[in-house]
């Protein structure tokens, strides 16, 4: 079954309200596994279990229980050795990321800050499983201290809409929000442009830059394959 940005979003949605225990990743909660969970991790399992059933998460079990399981309330995941990484490592396995300026309107995208995760829904907000006091909640992108951004390795991304509708190609002169959007795509990986919606020089040079990179033809002019290659949709 293949796992796409909107399923991660919809698996996340289906798990609000729910509790985190640190450790799992949508399995539901029992004595034997709250028992498992203790040894495995006493400092986080000083608190006595209270007959709870539902599916329970950490930060990165959000992601790996929408990995290894097919619907969102089965709470029977199949584990993958392969994708059983904490949110530091899932977050040094995105191929395309960066601060948080430089986020893209990109729904299904992964938001971190050292030792956490969460996965953004759009408009402005995130599901997390945020600790063991608050379960998997909705927050707002701008009230919690997220550092940096990633696409999800693990899976497909829609083509976004800024590609669906046909966008001019992009070369030295252009101006407006197209060529922000360029700019801050750029300096996610690592120009440190300013983000002015002007394509002068400075932008023509760190796309130059980035094509020989990725191995496109460094012309500076930002079309569908190198603005693909920027979403990491190639």
């Amino acid at each position: 079954m293949e796992k796409t940005a909107l399923g991660l979003i919809a698996y996340a949605k289906a798990q609000l309200g729910r509790p985190y225990w640190y450790g799992t990743f949508g399995q539901a909660a029992n004595r034997e596994l709250y028992e498992q969970k203790k040894r495995q991790y006493p400092n986080y399992y000083n608190w006595e279990y209270a007959g709870q059933t539902e599916k329970v998460h950490d930060c990165a079990g959000l992601v790996k229980g929408y990995l290894w399981c097919d619907d969102p309330e089965d709470a029977s995941p199949v584990y993958n050795p392969a994708q059983d990484q904490s949110a530091n490592a899932i977050y040094t396995a995105c191929k395309t990321k960066g601060e948080m300026a430089t986020m893209p309107e990109v729904p299904g995208l992964l938001v971190f800050y050292p030792g956490h995760l969460g996965v953004y829904i759009g408009a402005g907000e995130v599901i997390e499983a945020r600790g063991r006091r608050y379960g998997v909640v909705k927050t707002q992108l701008e009230s919690r201290p997220w550092k940096t951004w990633g696409y999800c390795p693990y899976v497909t991304y829609e083509t976004p809409k800024i590609l669906q509708i046909g966008i001019p190609v992009l070369k030295k002169g252009a101006k407006g929000d197209t060529v922000e959007a360029l700019q801050r795509l750029l300096n996610s990986y690592g120009a440190e442009l300013a983000v002015d919606g002007s394509f002068g020089g400075a932008t023509e040079r760190a796309l130059k830059a980035w094509q020989a990179d990725h191995k496109l033809e460094p012309d500076g002019s930002c079309g569908r394959k190198t603005w693909e290659t920027l979403l990491g949709l190639r």
